[in-house]
C-alpha cells in the first residue's frame, strides 16, 4: 500500500509539471501595444508605404509631359592633319499642345496617387484586423487553459481522494485507476491546448515582425461591442470601405486614360530651339575660328492615318472604363453581402454569448456542489466526471461564442474602413 501511494504522489508531480511551468509569469502584451508594433514593423505595411511613396513621387508635371526637354550635346573631332573641331549644342524640345492629353495624364497620376494612399489605408486596416483576430484567439486559448487548470485541479483532488479510499479499503483499485486515467486525459488536453497557444503566439509574432519565439501574456480581455447597428454599418461600408473607394478610383483612372488617348487625335504643337557653338583650330598656325548659331521654330503635326490604331485604342479604353464601372457595381454588391453575412453572425454569437454565460454560471455552481457531494461520498466518480465534462463544455461554448462575436464585430468594422 505504501509503495503504491508514493507512486501516486510522484505521478501527480510529473503530470503537474506542465501546469507549473505555464503558470510562470510572462511579459504582458496589450492589444494597443500589439497594434502599435504591427503598424511600425509589419512587412505588408512597409511595402504599401513604399508603393504609396512611389505613386506620390510620380505626380509631377514632367511625368505628365508638360515640361520641355533640354539636352546638351558636345563632340570633338581630330583629323590626321592634326586639325581639331569642337561642336557644343544645347537643344530644347517642348510640346505645348497635344490635344489636352498631358492634362489628362496629370489627373490620372493624381488618381493613382490616391489609389496608393487608399491601398496603404486598406493594408493598415487589414493588418490591424489580422492582429486583433489572432490576439483575441490567444486570449480565448488562455481562457480555455485556465478552465483546464481548474479541471486538472479537480481531477487531482479525485486522484487523492480515490487513493485515500483505496488505502482505506473503501474502493477498488479500478476506481483509482479510473481517476488516474481521467487525470491523464485532462493533462493531455491541457498540453494540446498549450501547444495550440504557442503556435498562435508564433503567428502573432510573425505579423508583428518581432522575435518569432517571444513569449508573452495577452493581457486584454474580449469585450464585444454591443452597439453596432446594421443600417449604420451598411451606409458606412458603401461609402468608406477601401475596396469600394479603390474601385471608384479605378473608374477615374480609366476615364482619364480614355481622355489621354482621345487627345492623340488632335494636332500637336512643339516648340524647338537650339544653340550651337562650333570651334576649329589648325595645326601649326595660330589661326582658329569660332562661330555660334541659334535656331528656333515651331512644329505642327496632325495625325491623318496610322492604321486605325488610335480608333482601336479609344474603343478599348472605353471598354476598360465600362469594365471599371461594372467592377465598382460588383464590389458594392459584394460589400452588401459581406455586411449582411457578418452582421447576422455578429447577432447570433452575441446572443449566444449571453446565453452561454448563464449556462456557465449554472455549470460552475453544479460543479462546486458536486465536489462537495463527492467528498461526502454522495455521488460516484463517474457522476462527478460527467459534471466536469459539462463544465468544460459550457466554458468552451462561451469562449467560442464570445470569440466569434468579436471576430464578426471586427469584420463589420473592417468593412467600414474603421477597425479601431
Amino acid at each position: 500500500m505504501f509503495i503504491f501511494n508514493r507512486f501516486i504522489l510522484v505521478f501527480l508531480f510529473v503530470l503537474s509539471a506542465p501546469v507549473l511551468v505555464a503558470q510562470q509569469e510572462l511579459p504582458p502584451l496589450s492589444l494597443l501595444d500589439a497594434v502599435a508594433e504591427g503598424l511600425e514593423n509589419n512587412y505588408n505595411i512597409l511595402l504599401a508605404r513604399n508603393n504609396e511613396q512611389i505613386s506620390s513621387n510620380n505626380v509631377t508635371h514632367g511625368n505628365a509631359g508638360m515640361l520641355p526637354n533640354v539636352n546638351l550635346n558636345s563632340t570633338v573631332n581630330h583629323a590626321v592633319t592634326r586639325n581639331a573641331t569642337m561642336n557644343a549644342n544645347v537643344a530644347m524640345d517642348w510640346t505645348v499642345f497635344d490635344g489636352f492629353s498631358m492634362f489628362a495624364n496629370y489627373d490620372r497620376l493624381k488618381e493613382l496617387e490616391l489609389m496608393g494612399q487608399e491601398n496603404l489605408r486598406a493594408t493598415v486596416q487589414q493588418t490591424i484586423a489580422n492582429i486583433m483576430n489572432v490576439y483575441f484567439d490567444i486570449v480565448s486559448m488562455q481562457q480555455e487553459i485556465d478552465a483546464y487548470r481548474h479541471i486538472l485541479y479537480i481531477s487531482r483532488l479525485r486522484v487523492h481522494a480515490a487513493n485515500d479510499r483505496f488505502i482505506g479499503g473503501r474502493v477498488s483499485k479500478g476506481d483509482l485507476l479510473s481517476a488516474l486515467g481521467d487525470y491523464n486525459a485532462d493533462t493531455a488536453s491541457y498540453i494540446r491546448q498549450t501547444e495550440d497557444l504557442r503556435k498562435a503566439k508564433i503567428h502573432l509574432n510573425r505579423i508583428l515582425a518581432r522575435e518569432i519565439t517571444s513569449d508573452f501574456f495577452a493581457s486584454d480581455s474580449i469585450i464585444v461591442d454591443q452597439s453596432l447597428n446594421y443600417l449604420d454599418i451598411y451606409d458606412r461600408a458603401l461609402s468608406e470601405n477601401p475596396n469600394v473607394i479603390l474601385s471608384q478610383i479605378s473608374i477615374n483612372v480609366a476615364a482619364f486614360s480614355l481622355k489621354s488617348i482621345e487627345g492623340t487625335q488632335y494636332p500637336r504643337v512643339r516648340l524647338t530651339s537650339n544653340y550651337t557653338l562650333a570651334s576649329q583650330s589648325f595645326s601649326g598656325t595660330t589661326n582658329a575660328s569660332r562661330s555660334g548659331t541659334f535656331n528656333y521654330g515651331a512644329t505642327l503635326s496632325m495625325p491623318l492615318f496610322n492604321g486605325m490604331n488610335i480608333s482601336r485604342q479609344i474603343k478599348n479604353a472605353r471598354i476598360e472604363l465600362e469594365s471599371a464601372e461594372i467592377r465598382h457595381e460588383q464590389m458594392q454588391k459584394e460589400i452588401e453581402a459581406q455586411v449582411a453575412t457578418a452582421y447576422s453572425t455578429y447577432e447570433v454569437y452575441r446572443n449566444l454569448a449571453t446565453f452561454e454565460a448563464d449556462n456557465l454560471n449554472l455549470a460552475a455552481e453544479n460543479l462546486h456542489l458536486s465536489m462537495e457531494r463527492y467528498r461526502l461520498g454522495a455521488i460516484s466518480p463517474v457522476e462527478l466526471r460527467d459534471v466536469q465534462r459539462s463544465y468544460i463544455s459550457a466554458t468552451n461554448r462561451l469562449i467560442v461564442a464570445t470569440f466569434n462575436a468579436k471576430i464578426a464585430e471586427t469584420s463589420l468594422k473592417l468593412l467600414t474602413g474603421n477597425v479601431m
